[in-house]
C-alpha cells in the first residue's frame, strides 16, 4: 500500500479568478500558507489584496513577476507567527519511517527562503538554475520533488512552487503519496514517488456568481459558490504529470520554490541539484540522447492503442482505488463514475485526454484525468470539509482589514461555512441554463452581435454559433485556465462574409465573453489568438517548417515560437533570420494586448509537441536571439530587432 501524507492547508482561490487574466496566484498561495501555520489568524475580505500589494512593494526581481518570489519570501517572514505549530513535531510511525531526520521542534522558528537562491532582490531569475540537457533536468526534478516531500513532512510547512511554462503560475504543495519502500536516504527514488498533492489557487471549477453586464440574462449561478469562498479543493498529481506538465518548462531558466528553511545538513539534495545544473554536455550524453531520439521515433511508428469511453471509466475507477481518493471525499467511489468528457489538447499532439466525472445526478465531486493512451493524469477532488476550530465570536480584524468583521456578511459567511461540515460539488459542464441558447446555431443568443479579430478585421456580424461535435472540449494552459480540469467549450462562430467558422474557446464555467471597450464587440481570448498566429506562421513559412507552437508568457508581453525545421537552408542562422521576419510580420498583423516581444526556437523533430518536454533533444537546433539573457534576449515586435528586456516571470 502507498504511504500518504498531507497538510490541512486551507484552499483560497485567487480573488481575481473572475477575471480573464489572473495575477494574484502568489498572494493566494501566501494566504494559504499563513493561515495554515497560524490557525488563529483572522480571515478578512481584503487580506489577499493587501498581501498582493505587500508582495509587489518594494519592487523586486526587476518588476518582471506579478508575484515576485523575493516579495513572497519577505511577506511570509514578516507575517509568520512567533511559534511553530507544536502538533506537527510528531509524525505517524509509517511516515517517520521514510526519513532518517525528525520533524522540526516547536522551538525552531519559521524561516522562509527561496530554495538555492542567494542573490539580491533585483535578480529576475532567482532559484535553482536548470540543467542544460533533458536527462539532467529530469534528475533535478526528482531531487527537487524529494526536497519538497521532506519540507512538507519534516518542516510541517507547505512550499510555494512556480510551475508551468515560464514559471507562469504559483501553486502550494501540501502533500504526497509514495511507494511503501520509498526512503529519503536512497538514490533514484523517482519511480517510487506516486503523486504530489497541490492546492491550485486558479482552479475556479464553479460557475461565476455575477452578471455578465453587456450580456443580460447570462448569470452564472449554478452551485452558488463564490470565487474566493470555496476553500476546499485537492488536486492529486501523479509524478509523471508533475514532471511533464508542471515542472518541465521549455522556457524558464530556474526552478523557483519558496519554502521554510530545511535542515540542509541532513542530506545533500541541494548540492546534487546544483551539480546537475553545472554539468556540460559530454560526448557520452550526446550518444545517449541520440539513442533516446531513435527509440522515440520507433515508438511513434507503433503508437499506443487509444482507449474508448468505457476504458477511460475503468481506468478512473482503478485510480480511485490506487490513489485513495475516497479518503478525500467518501462519495468519490468507483460506482459513482459518470460518462467521460473528451478533451483535445491545443498545444500537444499526443496528449488528448478524458475527464471522468465522479458524482450522482448533477452533483460532481471529482474529475479524473485519463489520457487517450490510458494513463492516469491526475484528479481534482472537492472534499467534504473537515472543519477547523474557528469561533466567529472571537474573530477580530487585523491590520489588513480595518472594518469590523461582524458587519461584513462575506466574512460571516466564510466562517460559518468552515465551522460546519459542508459538501462541495460542481455542476456538469453543460448545465448552465443559457448554454443551449448559446449554441443553438442560427437561433444562438449571440446572433446579431459583433466580433473583432486580432488582425483588425471587423467588427463582423455573428450569424450562427454551434459546438464542435468531434471535440466538444479543448484545452491548453494559459491565462484563461492553468487547470486541465477547467477546459474550454470548442465553439464554432459563423460570421457574415466568411465561409470558414471562427473557433472560439470558452471556459466551461464562464459564459461571460470578453468584450471590447467601449464598443461592446466580442473579442477572442488568448487561446484563440495563439492558434491564429500559429496558422499565420505556417502559411507564410510554407515548406520551411513542419509543426509550429506559439506560447505566451504570464505577463502577456513575450511570445515564444517553437517550430520543426525542415532545414531548407544550409545554415540554421540564415533560416532563423528568415523566420524572424515571418514571425514578426504575423505578430504585427495580429496585434494583441500588451504583447511586445518574441523569441524563436528551431527543432529537428516535432517532439516539442509531445508530453516529453525539451524538444526531443537537449538543445534546439538554433535559438533567436541567441540564449544567454542580458539585454539582447528578445526581438521587439514593432521594430523586429533585439530589445533590452529581462526574462519573463509568473
Amino acid at each position: 500500500m502507498p504511504k500518504e501524507f498531507f497538510l490541512p492547508v486551507p484552499h483560497y482561490l485567487q480573488v481575481d479568478c473572475y477575471n480573464d487574466t489572473n495575477v494574484k496566484c502568489g498572494a493566494a498561495c501566501t494566504q494559504m500558507v499563513l493561515h495554515d501555520i497560524d490557525i488563529p489568524r483572522p480571515f478578512t475580505r481584503y487580506e489577499q489584496d493587501s498581501l498582493f500589494g505587500l508582495i509587489k512593494n518594494p519592487i523586486t526581481a526587476g518588476n518582471v513577476w506579478h508575484n515576485p518570489p523575493q516579495g513572497i519570501k519577505r511577506v511570509l517572514n514578516d507575517e509568520r507567527p512567533a511559534a511553530r505549530l507544536a502538533m506537527r513535531a510528531l509524525l505517524k510511525p509509517e511516515i517517520q519511517a521514510l526519513f532518517n531526520s525528525t520533524p522540526a521542534g516547536a522551538a525552531i522558528p519559521y524561516e522562509f527562503v527561496i530554495l538555492g537562491d542567494s542573490s539580491s532582490d533585483s535578480n529576475p531569475d532567482p532559484g535553482i538554475p536548470r540543467a542544460i540537457n533533458t536527462r539532467d533536468q529530469i534528475a533535478q526534478i526528482e531531487l527537487l520533488s524529494r526536497h519538497i516531500i521532506r519540507t512538507v513532512a519534516l518542516r510541517g510547512v507547505a512550499p510555494i512552487v512556480a510551475v508551468r511554462e515560464d514559471n507562469a503560475h504559483w501553486i502550494v504543495v501540501n502533500g504526497f503519496q509514495v511507494a511503501d519502500d520509498y526512503h529519503d536516504s536512497k538514490p533514484r527514488q523517482r519511480n517510487k514517488i506516486m503523486a504530489i498533492h497541490i492546492r491550485n489557487p486558479l482552479g475556479r471549477y464553479t460557475y461565476r456568481d455575477v452578471d455578465c453586464g453587456s450580456l443580460p440574462g447570462l448569470t452564472q449561478q449554478i452551485t452558488g459558490h463564490k470565487c474566493n469562498l470555496d476553500p476546499y479543493q485537492q488536486d492529486v498529481v501523479p509524478f509523471a504529470t508533475w514532471v511533464r506538465e508542471f515542472m518541465f518548462s521549455d522556457w524558464a531558466e530556474t526552478f523557483v520554490d519558496v519554502c521554510d528553511q530545511s535542515g540542509r545538513g541532513a542530506d545533500n539534495l541541494l548540492s546534487q541539484i546544483h551539480c546537475l545544473a553545472s554539468k556540460q554536455k559530454s560526448w557520452l550524453s550526446a550518444i545517449c540522447n541520440w539513442l533516446v531520439r531513435v527509440y522515440r521515433a520507433i515508438c511513434r511508428l507503433f503508437p499506443k492503442r487509444q482507449i474508448d469511453d468505457n476504458d477511460a471509466t475503468d481506468r478512473a475507477k482503478q485510480a480511485i482505488k490506487n490513489f485513495n481518493l475516497s479518503q478525500i471525499n467518501k462519495n468519490v467511489v468507483p460506482e459513482n463514475t459518470l460518462p467521460p468528457y473528451k478533451v483535445k489538447r491545443l498545444d500537444r499532439n499526443d496528449s488528448d485526454y478524458f475527464l471522468v466525472p465522479v458524482g450522482v445526478g448533477k452533483k460532481i465531486w471529482a474529475l479524473i484525468n485519463v489520457s487517450f493512451s490510458g494513463e492516469f493524469g491526475g484528479a481534482t477532488v472537492l472534499p467534504i470539509n473537515v472543519p477547523r476550530e474557528y469561533d466567529i465570536k472571537n474573530v477580530r480584524p487585523n491590520r489588513h482589514c480595518p472594518d469590523p468583521i461582524e458587519k461584513d456578511p462575506e466574512i460571516v459567511e466564510f466562517y460559518e461555512a468552515i465551522a460546519r461540515p459542508n459538501e462541495h460539488h460542481i455542476a456538469p459542464f453543460d448545465e448552465h441554463p443559457d448554454f443551449i441558447k448559446l449554441i443553438s446555431g442560427e437561433s444562438s443568443s449571440l446572433r446579431g452581435r459583433k466580433i473583432r479579430l486580432p488582425d483588425g478585421s471587423g467588427p463582423l456580424e455573428i450569424t450562427s454559433v454551434i459546438r464542435d461535435a468531434t471535440f466538444p472540449y479543448v484545452w491548453r494552459p494559459g491565462a484563461e485556465s492553468f487547470s486541465a480540469y477547467r477546459p474550454f467549450h470548442n465553439l464554432k462562430i459563423t460570421v457574415k462574409g466568411r465561409q470558414t467558422p471562427i473557433p472560439y474557446y470558452l471556459p466551461v464555467d464562464d459564459y461571460c465573453l470578453p468584450l471590447d471597450d467601449p464598443t461592446g464587440d466580442v473579442v477572442l481570448p488568448s487561446a484563440n489568438y495563439l492558434e491564429i498566429v500559429t496558422e499565420c506562421i505556417k502559411q507564410r513559412a510554407g515548406s520551411m517548417v513542419g509543426e509550429v507552437l506559439v506560447l505566451i508568457n504570464r505577463r502577456g508581453t513575450t511570445a515564444m515560437v517553437m517550430y520543426k525545421s525542415n532545414q531548407t537552408f544550409s545554415d540554421i542562422n540564415d533560416e532563423l533570420e528568415e523566420m524572424r521576419k515571418i514571425v514578426c510580420k504575423c505578430l504585427q498583423d495580429h496585434r494583441y494586448g500588451t504583447l511586445a516581444e518574441f523569441r524563436i526556437k528551431a527543432y529537428a523533430t516535432n517532439a516539442f509537441l509531445t508530453r516529453r518536454r525539451g524538444g526531443g533533444e537537449d538543445v534546439p537546433l538554433g535559438t533567436a536571439p541567441a540564449p544567454g539573457g542580458g539585454d539582447d534576449d528578445r526581438f521587439n515586435i514593432s521594430r523586429c530587432s533585439r530589445t533590452a528586456s529581462p526574462p519573463p516571470g509568473g
